[in-house]
């Protein structure tokens, strides 16, 4: 007995280990699938244990396992531990152990059932001449019990029951799948938590999420005709057309959003209502609700060009919270200064760094919408238009490179929300946004932020940015000098080491060019401005003396120019 086991340890055994990895690998690749195996054991019980399996899924995807062991007490077991799927955005599924049953594992129809931690799952695959077909089942399926689901680090959702399918039907030219999943009294988390701190589940809320398409592989097409979402309340729908991916990427995206309530989704993604919106706490909290329509259409590869429009209706609370309806008159702005003190500024006709909107240069207010939100008149407070050339733009240099938020949108960043960069807070910006347009109006949006945006360290508001830079008003600012105060609201600390000696540096004077050129192309200056203003020295901070109210008017009168027109 000793001489048997002996060869079946030094010589039979290694065999049937190494025919393993190769069925293994071999099948995995016949799906597309590259698989890695760290060890491979072959046994009395288990009967075969697989250690350190891993498997690349294509498309920055991977699945891993410490450990797969397979037992046979009548039927045969699966015992997985410690697998994970990692998949694009930093998305992991993960579960600590489970137990499955196997049937058909060496015929045309191939079955896994969950049976422990708890049962509910079932995953089915038939194999046919036209190719393969797989079904995943869910039916009372406790997620939280058997899936952690994060990202970066932490919970996406915690607990929730599922219910519904998932469909693919794969075929050497295309693949066709469908989605029809419920969750019920899901606990939404990670909006709210940065890397330091531990994110805030959300209030418990339904997800449903529905759609069918296909995958032509051979043509480079992906196309689902129908969706149909919801969350927190809010209902979506739409499609999705992607062709000619293999050669020049075109999209026809049809997106609807019906009954958006900003409180509830804000509730159901554990993300807080701003305090410094004023509302009580413990009363029913209403921030509005809204609904959107969006399209997008055109070439992946140029950004520019895409054609998209949008229509965004929204429907403001019976009162408004108090931190919004205080901006409709003079109130006192609290910003936090370079050595972390707290100071007030004053927004009021009271305050000598006030301007109101009608004392600032047309001009000026030209340069500022071109610069920094063109559609500003036209939009209802965001401009989605915007953003899918921001994103896909952003996407390919792999860095921000383009924002898309629109005045509005700083505003509300500026007076309600911390420079935390969290997805979370777009939802709050999003809400706030809306909020303030409704109750405020274009022209008193636009004298707030030009009189508590920051131009520079411990230096907000147009009025004081016009003196320390140029020693000027701003009704006496030329041309240049009203497209350098507008290049440098994106990074006004940034900018600085750029004029550190007193005239902008090559960078920043592009910028103020571009801007000039703009003006131009849209006759905001005449052609003897434009070329005065790329002609003349642009003297920033430092080479002139202390801004005098005299100085100022005796400038205005000997160049009426300079005032813009």
């Amino acid at each position: 007995m000793a001489v048997v086991t002996g060869l079946f340890t030094w010589g039979v055994r290694p065999l049937l280990e190494a025919l393993v990895r190769t069925r293994v690998e071999s099948a995995a690749a016949r799906h597309g699938v590259v698989a890695r195996i760290e060890a491979v054991h072959v046994g009395v019980w288990p009967f075969l244990r697989l250690e350190g399996v891993d498997l690349d899924l294509g498309h920055g995807t991977r699945w891993r396992a410490d450990a797969v062991a397979a037992t046979w007490p009548g039927h045969l077991h699966l015992a997985v531990r410690a697998a994970t799927i990692t998949g694009p955005g930093g998305v992991t599924i993960g579960s600590a152990e489970t137990s499955w049953e196997m049937a058909g594992a060496l015929g045309d129809e191939l079955r896994l059932t969950l049976r422990e931690p708890q049962t509910g799952l079932a995953l089915r695959r038939r194999a046919d001449a036209a190719g393969s077909v797989w079904n995943i089942e869910a039916r009372g399926l406790d997620a939280g019990r058997l899936l952690i689901v994060q990202r970066d680090g932490h919970a996406l959702f915690d607990g929730g029951i599922v219910d519904g399918q998932v469909d693919f039907q794969s075929s050497p030219g295309a693949m066709r799948f469908g989605v029809d999943v419920g969750l019920r009294g899901a606990r939404l988390g990670g909006l709210a938590g940065t890397a330091t701190d531990d994110p805030q589940h959300g209030d418990p809320t339904d997800v449903s999420l529905q759609f069918d398409g296909a995958w032509q592989r051979d043509v480079g097409a992906i196309d689902i005709q129908m969706l149909q979402a919801t969350v927190a309340g809010a209902h979506l729908s739409g499609s999705l057309a992607l062709t000619h991916l293999d050669t020049e990427p075109a999209i026809d995206l049809k997106l609807g959003v019906n009954r958006l309530d900003f409180a509830q989704v804000l509730g159901a993604s554990g993300l807080a209502v701003p305090d410094s919106l004023g509302l009580a706490h413990g009363r029913s909290q209403d921030l509005g609700s809204a609904t959107i329509d969006l399209r997008v259409l055109g070439p992946l590869a140029a950004p520019a060009t895409l054609s998209v429009s949008q229509k965004i209706d929204f429907k403001p609370p019976q009162e408004l919270p108090p931190g919004i309806s205080r901006l409709r008159g003079p109130f006192l702005f609290g910003a936090t200064d370079s050595s972390g003190q707290n100071r007030t500024l004053d927004v009021s006709p009271a305050s000598a760094d006030f301007i109101a909107l009608g004392d600032v240069p047309p001009l000026f207010l030209r340069t500022l919408l071109l610069a920094e939100d063109a559609s500003f008149y036209g939009h209802r407070g965001i401009d989605l238009r915007e953003l899918p050339a921001a994103l896909l733009t952003n996407w390919s240099r792999g860095t921000a490179a383009r924002g898309a938020s629109t005045i509005s949108q700083q505003l509300a960043k500026n007076l309600f929300l911390s420079r935390d960069k969290q997805l979370g807070r777009k939802l709050q910006e999003l809400a706030i946004t809306f909020l303030l347009e409704s109750a405020l109006g274009k022209g008193r949006i636009l004298e707030i932020y030009l009189n508590i945006i920051e131009w520079g360290p411990d230096l907000r508001g147009l009025r004081p940015a016009a003196r320390h830079y140029f020693g000027r008003e701003p009704r006496s600012l030329r041309p240049a000098e009203m497209a350098f105060l507008v290049a440098i609201i994106p990074g006004p600390i940034k900018y600085q080491s750029s004029f550190a000696r007193g005239a902008p540096g090559p960078g920043l004077r592009s910028l103020i060019d571009d801007l000039l050129a703009k003006l131009r192309s849209v006759d905001a200056i005449s052609e003897e401005e434009y070329r005065r203003a790329l002609d003349e020295p642009l003297v920033v901070a430092g080479d002139h003396t202390p801004w005098r109210l005299e100085d100022d008017l005796e400038q205005t009168r000997r160049d009426p120019l300079s005032s813009g027109p």
